[in-house]
């Protein structure tokens, strides 16, 4: 390979890893939006949420922190008298700190000094003195991480500053404590996107063999991405982590799923197939010919499906059929089975595999017995995503 034809390769292996991260970091966007608007529509809870955003390695649910500072605050104001001056300066604060935006609220805690401010005039009436009250000041900021509730919280206090500057009121010694957290984000006050914002992809790389890994390890990250997502999906649908009926629970999972590009939920028919048949049920009275055909019956049912026998299937005698031969009863009997099955386009499909699938079944259920098998008849009951799916698998 000459040199020309590896840079151009590595070149392309850079394209495609790019590619691949982009497209990861839109899927998780995409997914962790789409979650947080189902959990705002109350379709999912909040420990649901949570999981699912972990399990994708997703940034967790923006939380409202309450964030606090102890600081000192001064202001200049008139008063009667340094009594009044000091019982103000304990319980009010100025008018300008109750209007900011966003909201900053300010509480005194004690008074630090007073003193009065030197007049020019000395004409009688209210002195001006200057208040500084230890403070504690408490804002609010929806954010994922601690970290950034502080940061934010700094922000919204800091950006105040000049503005209580030019109304001769003063915020110093700002000492900022480690903020709380509450669940009850208001609706509408959360963001989809994670507070940072994508990470930037540094993967490139100059040899062959690390241009190639690399772009391998970003397009398995977004085909793991995928699988998760899918599985975890899967997994709140049978396990009913919704509620309501399946059909429509199931509807709104495979919308979410399409909606990030991801396949549809595997299909399947309902169908109920009916066999009836008559089996040899030996001598003695009609109460042992039933005895003895239910015996036999047990082998062809199934109280559940598995992989060797997709269906539910029951069967029972019919004595008041039964006729009697030189070589004892013969006992009709009835089978009912409930099988769901996909891959078929049309339900004419479905009932043809059933049917099939129901002859085979007696076939090995009942090879010993000379039994006859006289109809056998399949309809569709329903079509919709399929009962049974398996989270590992679908």
């Amino acid at each position: 390979m000459t040199d020309e034809s590896m840079a151009i390769q590595i070149r392309t292996l850079h394209a495609e890893a790019a590619a691949a991260v982009e497209q990861r970091q839109s899927l998780a966007d995409e997914a962790r939006s789409a979650l947080i608007d189902a959990l705002q529509s109350g379709l999912i809870c909040r420990p649901g949420c949570e999981d699912a955003l972990a399990t994708w390695g997703l940034e967790p649910l923006p939380e409202r922190w309450t964030v606090s500072a102890e600081a000192q605050l001064s202001h200049t104001r008139s008063h009667t008298d340094l009594h009044e001056a000091r019982e103000q300066a304990r319980f009010g604060v100025p008018d300008e700190l109750r209007h900011l935006q966003p909201a900053v609220a300010v509480y005194p805690e004690h008074v630090i000094d007073v003193t009065p401010v030197p007049s020019e005039s000395d004409q009688p009436g209210p002195q001006q003195y200057r208040i500084t009250v230890q403070v504690r000041l408490q804002t609010w900021a929806t954010a994922t991480r601690e970290t950034d509730a502080h940061e934010t919280a700094r922000a919204i206090v800091e950006s105040r500053l000049p503005a209580l500057a030019d109304a001769d009121i003063t915020v110093t010694g700002l000492t900022w404590q480690a903020p709380g957290g509450l669940d009850d984000v208001p609706r509408g006050d959360v963001d989809a996107r994670p507070a940072d914002g994508p990470a930037e992809w540094t993967g490139l790389a100059d040899d062959l063999h690390t241009a190639t890994a690399t772009r391998d390890a970003a397009v398995q990250a977004l085909a793991d991405l995928r699988r998760s997502i899918r599985t975890r999906a899967i997994r709140a649908l049978i396990d009913d982590e919704f509620g309501g009926i399946y059909q429509h629970m199931a509807e709104r999972v495979e919308g979410f799923l399409v909606d990030l590009g991801l396949d549809r939920l595997p299909r399947a028919h309902q169908v109920t197939v009916t066999a009836d048949l008559t089996l040899p049920a030996g001598p003695g009275t009609v109460q042992d010919a039933c005895d003895a055909a239910r015996d036999v019956i047990r082998a062809a049912t199934s109280g559940s499906p598995d992989e060797t026998r997709p269906w539910t299937a029951y069967g029972w005698a019919l004595p008041e059929y039964a006729t009697v031969d030189q070589d004892g009863w013969r006992m009709p009997c009835r089978y009912e089975y409930e099988m769901r099955l996909r891959g078929h386009a049309t339900a004419d499909e479905a009932t043809a595999t059933a049917e099939a699938l129901v002859r085979a079944a007696m076939a090995r259920a009942l090879p010993d017995f000379d039994h006859h098998l006289i109809t056998v008849t399949a309809s569709v009951e329903s079509v919709g995503v399929d009962l049974y799916l398996n989270p590992d698998l679908d």
